[in-house]
């Protein structure tokens, strides 16, 4: 299918299962061009239909992947895009044996959203999107209608079925509890001063880094004495590090930093290759999230894994249930 009927199409209001594309070429050795792909009793999923679902991911993946490694990701997403094929026919399959209707109407309207949300109610940029993509306004109104159908019977058999319990939302919680720490944050400020290459160097920066601290002490402003003396990477900043995880500075910083209260100074710090003085600005206390602040979330995540959970199994009795045959990648060819 074209990639822009693909994007009228993914504005759909009740689609439920995001489209993603891919084309042959020449260079994807693993990936036949035409043919037969499967059957689902008499519905014919051809190789050209799961090649048009690949197309966007064709960039994305020659990014990262070369040679026989980009043809077996190719193949494997060919395979995942067949899959979804082959689901979204098997659950068309059902809607007819359940004798399911959809109202026209309901197509009709979801196409004049589409026309009004895309192509501001402009009917002739839409038909002309068509006629680029070679599409038929028939052909395109069905697979806006398969969509439709789709999406109603997923949220039928599926979603309509999902019960998140607020017990099992609070256990959920407890039993992951670790995740929800927050580590101990401190603001800090940093005067660093390189220590240089010789022991005369190492002298000289000493001296200079006391000399800092003693004006610091004496009531000098540390931001400023930063911004011109310091020669780390926040000196601009006047030092200034925002807030941070201590665990992530020198251990020997750690241990300073842990002993400071707010908006105190540190004694000068001599690194390995720096002289430091630190100046903590502010603490926050490691804590658990409550459980009010992540409640949402945690029920939206048990929710949709519920809805994977039903949706294979619903996808696994279709399967039995109808002819599904899957033809070697090369067939037909």
């Amino acid at each position: 299918m074209a990639n822009r009927c693909v994007k009228l199409l993914s504005v759909a209001v009740f689609c439920v299962i995001a489209w993603t594309l891919f084309p042959a070429d020449s260079n994807a050795r693993s990936v036949p061009v035409d043919g037969y792909a499967a059957i689902v009793n008499e519905r014919v999923i051809t190789v050209g239909e799961v090649l048009a679902m690949l197309q966007p991911l064709r960039q994305q993946l020659e990014t990262s992947y070369e040679g026989d490694e980009l043809d077996k990701k190719l193949q494997q997403e060919y395979e995942n895009q067949l899959n979804f094929l082959i689901e979204r026919a098997l659950i068309l399959e059902e809607f007819v044996t359940m004798k399911g209707e959809l109202p026209e109407r309901a197509v009709d309207d979801q196409i004049n959203t589409i026309i009004s949300d895309r192509f501001h109610n402009d009917r002739a940029a839409f038909l002309q999107a068509l006629t680029e993509d070679r599409m038929t306004l028939d052909e395109w109104r069905e697979e806006t209608k398969n969509r439709i159908i789709v999406a109603v019977m997923r949220r039928r058999e599926i979603s309509d079925h999902v019960v998140v319990s607020p017990s099992a939302v609070r256990s959920t919680y407890d039993a992951t509890v670790e995740k929800y720490k927050v580590a101990e944050q401190i603001k800090l400020r940093m005067i660093v001063l390189n220590k240089g290459k010789t022991s005369d160097d190492h002298a000289v920066k000493h001296k200079e880094a006391e000399q800092i601290h003693d004006k610091i002490v004496a009531g000098a402003d540390f931001v400023d004495l930063a911004k011109s003396s310091s020669e780390g990477s926040k000196a601009a900043q006047g030092g200034d590090l925002g807030w941070l995880d201590p665990t992530t500075l020198r251990k020997d910083l750690q241990a300073v930093a842990a002993k400071l209260e707010p908006g105190k100074i540190s004694d000068v710090v001599e690194g390995e290759d720096e002289f430091d003085i630190l100046k903590l600005e502010g603490r926050k206390p490691a804590l658990v999230t409550p459980f009010s602040d992540v409640q949402g979330q945690i029920q939206s995540d048990l929710r949709k894994a519920e809805e994977e959970r039903l949706y294979k199994a619903w996808v696994e009795r279709l399967r039995k249930k109808y002819y599904v045959k899957v033809f070697p990648p090369n067939a037909g060819l």
